[in-house]
């Protein structure tokens, strides 16, 4: 029942999410569309302590450890504190890199990193102590607001500022109602007597938080090199190595709590050939019916680009089957795979950057190329030689 509430919360979240850009691709230009398309990749960026602070939240939940709730709410504040300072300090650089007419888009951004972090915190502790109702309703829930803030600003015409300002403030309020979830743990986060974790998340960066950068880092980049038209092309696009990311991760997050407990090798198997078969139906669905997707995502206007729509799938695909590879690393104390998706994902952009930029296919297959080492290097790197290896009695972020 946990793998089909969480499947079914995932969803909905990821139909909303699309129905956000299909309202944004019809209500904006190409070039504003480019530019939220980075700038909500961006939040995800710069975000990427907020799932580290969920997998840390979620270990220390499911192995019973002392005031593991209210030291989750503490550490989401706190990180998200660091993240929004990290992302005012980048502001100046961020904004001409985005081609963007002033800093306040990306003020907004810096303003949506501490609930996103508390909120990161409190579906750590409902997947940590199996509450996959409660888990699965908050990933709605978040995709629901955001995309509903999104949607309006985009029919009011109050363009790209607007987008980032109700999205930031539907973050708050998903917070605010996270929170009420762990209610029973509020007053004692208050105690500076409760420690925090925030060492163990910024260290844990690096592993646990390597995929949601690889996901999302493409379409900056593509913001940065192509055109304008070509990189609101490429943000439709993108939308369909979204599905393919974001689709099969029930399953990983289902199994997490039990890769944290695990002694041999079943939860990692159970989750590469769960996410292998959706990635496979996936990849060959988006082939098979390319034109159809293609206008039905962005419009005929972009239907010259069907052929690139399994590419971004593949794409999508083979990020989501590195996923499963970071996680059950995390919940081991290794970060050898996240480490090379950043060793992938940096070579792809010093790439892109470079030379490979002339087109949107281009770009593409930069970053899937990419993609499909690290799910292959990965892979092998990751079976144990013996099923019944030990777990290890260490923090998911502490070893490398």
């Amino acid at each position: 029942m946990g793998a089909g509430v969480v499947g079914a919360g995932t969803l909905v979240a990821n139909v909303f999410g699309y129905a956000l850009f299909l309202v944004l691709n019809r209500e904006l230009g190409a070039d504003e569309l480019g530019a939220v398309a980075s700038l909500l990749n961006l939040v995800v960026i710069a975000g990427v302590a907020a799932l580290s602070t969920q997998l840390v939240s979620a270990w220390r939940v499911a192995l019973h450890r002392p005031d593991a709730h209210a030291t989750a709410l503490r550490t989401g504040a706190v990180v998200g504190l660091v993240v929004t300072g990290a992302v005012l300090v980048l502001t100046p650089v961020v904004t001409p890199l985005l081609h963007l007419d002033g800093p306040l888009p990306v003020l907004l951004v810096a303003a949506s990193m501490v609930p996103t972090c508390v909120t990161s915190a409190v579906q750590g502790t409902l997947q940590g102590g199996e509450r996959f109702v409660a888990l699965g309703t908050l990933y709605a829930v978040v995709s629901i607001l955001r995309t509903a803030g999104g949607a309006v600003a985009a029919w009011l015409g109050w363009g790209v500022t607007g987008v980032m300002a109700l999205t930031a403030l539907a973050a708050w309020v998903v917070a605010a109602g996270a929170v009420v979830l762990v209610r029973g743990h509020l007053r004692r986060s208050l105690d500076p007597a409760v420690p925090t974790q925030v060492r163990r998340v910024l260290a844990g960066m690096a592993g646990t938080s390597a995929l949601l950068v690889a996901s999302t880092i493409d379409t900056p980049v593509a913001r940065h090199v192509l055109p304008g038209e070509d990189s609101g092309a490429y943000a439709v696009l993108s939308l369909f190595a979204k599905a393919a990311f974001w689709g099969p991760a029930f399953l990983v997050t289902v199994l997490y709590a039990g890769m944290s407990r695990a002694r041999g090798a079943r939860p990692l198997l159970l989750a590469l050939a769960g996410t292998g078969a959706i990635v496979a139906v996936g990849v060959t669905f988006s082939a098979v019916l390319s034109g159809p997707l293609v206008r039905i995502v962005g419009g005929v206007g972009y239907e010259h680009l069907a052929g690139l729509v399994p590419v971004f799938t593949a794409l999508g695909g083979a990020w989501a089957l590195s996923q499963v590879l970071v996680f059950w690393g995390a919940a081991r104390g290794r970060h050898l795979v996240g480490y090379l998706v950043w060793s992938a994902v940096g070579l792809a952009t010093v790439a892109v950057v470079g030379w490979r930029n002339a087109t949107v296919g281009e770009v593409a297959t930069t970053f899937l190329t990419a993609s499909v080492v690290v799910a292959v290097v990965g892979t092998l790197a990751s079976l144990p030689r013996r099923a019944t290896a030990e777990r290890p009695d260490v923090s998911p972020v502490t070893s490398a």
